[in-house]
């Protein structure tokens, strides 16, 4: 019995890795009632009871070797694989040339990525600690700059003043070197200590305990993001409240008409934006049903083309606005050279 015992752990270990005890093989082994007919081909055939041994460890080998195939752990079975809704799409066959038909041959272009436009600003000394500015910086990443100057003024902390000084100071730099302050976004906030100062603190009976005052250093890192990119939020709906207010500025400088009013409706109110997200929705659904291409592939190429078109808009009336500022200024200077002569 002992033999049976080592001989299937062997097995274990040589075909699967598994090791096991000989105690706990004898325990679930049973010993066979033999009948007479048995022990009389026993005492004939001698080596029958080990052949018939040999193969019962085969079967049972065998058998744990399918036990193991079929558990959910099992990688290689493939009823374990992760099971993958695929939508049914007409795949229309085109004839293909052949190798010696292909004598054009074909260039792969890599398009590197366009490098971030970063604008960075430090303010130091400022005094409040990490846990109270931590909170306040968190949310603002990736907000527009007008959108986190007021999200940080409804805030109502002590705190949030020192921020708003930084985002202030960061927008005049990126002004001084050109920048749109329009396109103009947060791309992260970095706030660490800085030095301790030592203060004085009294007591009673005369009794004077030093006291430290901490103080941080906050960095702003703003990013001029692309025309284009900064359009595709206001095609989904994501305009910010306050370059709809800025907007609605414009406008009413401008005494625009109802056809151009109408026309920025979209990005006026909270009901337009809402609307134009139900109306992306409902146009990707109908080219869905007539091309047969996926929802969201279609709705990024929607996105894109309308992005595209507002972005050309908007960059052609800055450079009229600025061509016109510039006639102004130079019409001004003209003006003045004739009074000093």
């Amino acid at each position: 019995m002992k033999q049976i015992a080592f001989r299937l752990n062997h097995i274990c270990h040589a075909q699967f890795g598994l090791r096991t005890r000989a105690g706990s093989i004898i325990k679930t082994i049973k010993p066979e009632k033999k009948t007479r007919e048995q022990i009389r081909l026993e005492i004939e055939d001698p080596f029958q009871a080990e052949r018939l041994r040999q193969i019962q460890l085969e079967e049972d080998a065998k058998n744990f070797q399918q036990y193991i195939y079929n558990l959910k752990q099992n990688d290689s079975n493939p009823n374990n694989f992760i099971k993958v809704k695929v939508k049914n799409v007409e795949v229309t066959k085109t004839e293909t040339a052949t190798e010696t038909e292909n004598n054009t041959p074909f260039i792969v272009k890599k398009v590197p990525k366009q490098e971030k436009i970063l604008i960075s600003g430090i303010r130091r000394k400022v005094p409040a600690s990490l846990r109270r500015l931590i909170p306040i910086c968190r949310p603002l990443i990736n907000m527009h700059l007008y959108q986190a100057q007021e999200a940080i003024a409804d805030s109502g902390r002590k705190a949030a003043q020192f921020l708003a000084k930084t985002l202030v100071m960061v927008r005049s730099h990126a002004v001084q070197r050109g920048y749109d302050p329009e396109r103009l976004y947060v791309h992260s906030i970095q706030v660490g200590r800085y030095k301790k100062f030592r203060k004085a603190r009294f007591h009673a009976k005369a009794r004077i305990n030093p006291a430290f005052r901490e103080t941080s250093q906050i960095k702003v890192i703003l990013e001029e993001r692309p025309t284009k990119e900064m359009f595709k939020d206001f095609v989904q709906g994501k305009t910010p409240s306050v370059i709809s207010y800025l907007m609605k500025d414009q406008l009413v400088r401008e005494k625009a008409d109802y056809a151009k009013i109408r026309r920025f409706q979209l990005f006026l109110t909270s009901k337009g934006r809402q609307q134009q997200k139900l109306m992306l929705k409902r146009r990707a659904q109908k080219e869905m049903k007539e091309k047969g291409l996926s929802f969201k592939y279609l709705h990024r190429q929607i996105v894109e083309q309308e992005a595209e078109q507002l972005a050309e808009n908007y960059d052609t009336g800055k450079s009229g606005l600025h061509r016109f500022n510039l006639e102004a200024r130079q019409t001004l200077f003209k003006k003045n050279e004739e009074i000093n002569n």
